[in-house]
């Protein structure tokens, strides 16, 4: 069986730990680095992209600030230059960063937190097939609707696809599922902090196993 191994890290690390962080991004990511105008923001991207590099850079006995990336038309990285042989992906909500990495089918991974003050119901019925926009009610109704956007995120990530499209294709049933996107797609849900929701998806309808780790 094919495996797939995410990880979930906390953005929240010492400010003295962010300069040996940055030194690890590319030219590329630090252009972008430097672009986001929150403090905040920035920091949770300069963790981020470096626990990316990290992670990924032991899988493939790499330097981590070696790793490059290529994007495709629609912004979804892959490994490039010198050092490749894995799928990876990377999702962060709030101060939580998630790094899904498959050693072949393409893979997508997605970390949404449940917001209570959201009218998920609305969003539901304007981005939802109207037979899962029927699921996001009650009480529940927050965490159903981030369950669902985590799966469609996931599966728009590892197809490499536009969100919007990915938003109406329906996701809902019990985990995992297979749906098509321009082929199969399986998808399953992740164990997530209270208050999250998490889902990974890879390419092609074939079971996988997932192993989860707390990095740091």
């Amino acid at each position: 069986m094919d495996a797939v191994d995410v990880w979930l890290a906390d953005a929240r690390v010492p400010e003295s730990a962010l300069p040996a962080m940055l030194a690890l991004l590319d030219p590329d990511e630090r252009r972008r680095h430097a672009s986001i105008v929150h403090a905040i923001d920035r920091r949770r991207f300069i963790v981020a992209h470096a626990v990316t590099r990290r992670l990924v850079g032991a899988v493939l006995d790499a330097p981590p600030s070696e790793l490059r990336w290529s994007h495709n038309p629609n912004g979804k990285p892959s490994l490039s230059g010198p050092y490749t042989g894995v799928e990876v992906n990377l999702s962060h909500s709030g101060d939580l960063v998630m790094v899904a990495v498959s050693p072949h089918r393409p893979v997508g991974v997605d970390l949404q937190r449940v917001v209570p003050a959201l009218d998920c119901a609305a969003m539901a019925r304007r981005f939802y097939p109207p037979a899962e926009a029927a699921l996001v009610t009650g009480a529940d109704g927050h965490e159903r609707f981030a369950e669902l956007w985590a799966r469609k995120e996931s599966l728009v990530k590892a197809a490499g696809a536009r969100l919007t499209r990915g938003l109406a294709t329906p996701v809902a049933g019990p985990a995992p599922v297979v749906v098509d996107h321009d082929g199969p797609f399986r998808i399953a849900d992740l164990v997530a902090p209270d208050g999250f929701r998490a889902a990974v998806a890879l390419a092609g309808a074939a079971p996988f196993a997932v192993t989860q780790h707390a990095d740091g």
